[in-house]
């Protein structure tokens, strides 16, 4: 979203969005509740839109283009009020994953953040060249990967490049794919 622009009020019902913030900020107001908030360049916002639904815009009133990684996801059930609720970057845990990789998770055991449908897992890892990182996927679980910077190997078959993301749609077993830098990389990954 330009500096200085965003997007008008519209409608949602029954969903639950995250807005990771990974450039900028955006000012949310839900004129159907009365709820208003900020997010900045690493927060996760969570909109439950609840039974009733939200009418919400986002705008952003800062000097920079904001860009943002937004997941949409059904909530079953579904909450019985709108809400909106922000993990702070600061917030957000952050652990070493394998040699050379720096994970800060953003839904998952460690986070704060509980959502209202079956985002088992969503976090944001750097890796250094020649870093590795294990995708475990359950049985009956999907995923995806998707690259923002940098070139990641997938199985030592493909390559992501950045703005290309895996989809691993669910599978009857368990499976782990093998992701590994091949030059400085950012990799968001969702179970």
């Amino acid at each position: 979203i330009d500096a200085g622009m965003g997007i008008g009020h519209h409608p949602h019902r029954f969903n639950e969005r995250l807005f990771y913030i990974e450039e900028g900020q955006l000012d949310h107001d839900d004129a159907l509740n009365r709820i208003t908030g900020h997010m900045d360049t690493g927060d996760v916002g969570q909109f439950t839109e609840g039974r009733r639904g939200m009418m919400h815009s986002e705008w952003n009133h800062g000097d920079v283009d904001t860009r943002a990684y937004i997941l949409v996801y059904s909530t079953d059930p579904v909450p019985p009020q709108a809400a909106f609720h922000v993990l702070k970057d600061a917030d957000a845990p952050r652990y070493d994953e394998g040699d050379g990789g720096r994970t800060k998770e953003l839904v998952g055991t460690k986070s704060p953040l509980k959502v209202n449908g079956d985002i088992r897992l969503f976090t944001d890892s750097i890796l250094e060249p020649g870093a590795e990182l294990e995708f475990a996927l359950g049985a009956e679980e999907g995923g995806l990967a998707s690259v923002r910077s940098g070139r990641v190997r997938v199985d030592d078959e493909s390559e992501l490049l950045p703005g290309r993301t895996l989809l691993a749609p669910p599978a009857d077993e368990p499976r782990t794919i093998q992701l590994r830098a091949e030059e400085p990389s950012r990799v968001i990954r969702v179970v």
